[in-house]
């Protein structure tokens, strides 16, 4: 039987982890009623010093979790690396599956898993999963790149006719499937200290990939992501700019972002990716918030589009 550990750090959002805990629950319950046995999943998981008393109310309801605390300065790298290691040490897991509290898995996730696991040795691949925006069905990640010029986004869904497995340099931290081979025998964990937070995910995997494990996502594997709950709300001024720039909480936080690009990309070349990254940012920042003018169709600032 292959063991896999799924790992689910939260702070302090009670109403969503209700929600990311009962529906995937009902998805193991399902492959318990259906699947072939072949798979048994553990739910990992950690809570970084909530005060809104989710781990009381994790424990009353779902006794079955393996409940972790941290002290609320784990982040969520080092919230990971603590689930991971309590796996690894305590529950022997084959595999880490990276998860958030605010996605949902397809009804027959697990059934599927079961299928592509049974008939694949990925001892040595980094699988991913393909996540599915919930307000609008359309695909929000089938993996990412990263070039030596610094083009740093998500490839687009191939559609329909790809095949099973799509090739990539990094997965987000969420439906991502690790052997534990990767800890076990490259020691390679989350980098808790440089990328507490964004980046760790890329960094991570793109870590595997120069250690000589694939990354790979599978396109049967589908999760869906309601992203809107991880997106910091509030008026849109230059203060939310400063924000942005500067938040450990924020995606462009320019520090983390060039220390990430110090490491991985192929410097000089790859500052002119984050200098093009910056200037579409803050250029779409004062055009959408600061001027006021109502956005286009046309896919020019979306970063996701760049390769």
């Amino acid at each position: 039987m292959t063991r896999f550990s799924i790992l689910i750090p939260i702070y302090n959002r009670l109403q969503i982890t209700r929600q990311g805990l009962s529906a995937l629950s009902k998805a193991i319950d399902r492959y318990g009623a259906t699947g072939q046995g072949k798979c048994q999943f553990d739910i990992v998981v950690i809570d970084d010093g909530s005060t809104d008393g989710s781990s009381g109310w994790i424990a009353e309801n779902y006794p079955s979790v393996h409940l972790l605390q941290g002290t609320g300065d784990l982040w969520w790298s080092g919230a990971t690396n603590l689930g991971a290691r309590y796996a690894l040490e305590q529950l022997n897991s084959d595999y880490i599956l990276l998860w958030n509290d605010d996605i949902a898995p397809d009804d027959s996730y697990f059934l599927e898993v079961e299928k592509v696991f049974s008939y694949h040795d990925f001892s040595r691949t980094v699988i991913g999963s393909k996540i599915v925006l919930t307000s609008t069905g359309k695909t929000w990640s089938i993996g990412g790149y990263f070039t030596k010029w610094g083009k740093y986004g998500m490839y687009n869904d191939p559609g329909g006719n790809s095949k099973d497995f799509f090739e990539c340099d990094w997965l987000p931290g969420m439906g991502t499937f690790v052997p534990a081979s990767v800890m076990k025998d490259k020691k390679i964990y989350w980098n808790e200290k440089q990328f507490p937070q964004y980046h760790g995910d890329s960094d991570f995997t793109l870590r595997c990939k120069e250690n000589g494990f694939e990354v790979k996502t599978c396109l049967n594997l589908i999760i869906h992501n309601a992203s809107e709950n991880s997106r910091p709300g509030g008026h849109k001024n230059l203060k939310a700019l400063w924000w942005s720039l500067t938040s450990m909480r924020s995606n462009y936080n320019f520090k983390k972002r060039l220390t990430f690009y110090n490491q991985h990309g192929v410097l000089p070349f790859s500052y002119w990716g984050l200098a093009q990254a910056y200037t579409s940012f803050i250029g779409y920042f004062f055009k959408r918030h600061i001027f006021k003018i109502p956005k286009k169709n046309t896919g020019f600032f979306d970063l996701s589009k760049a390769k």
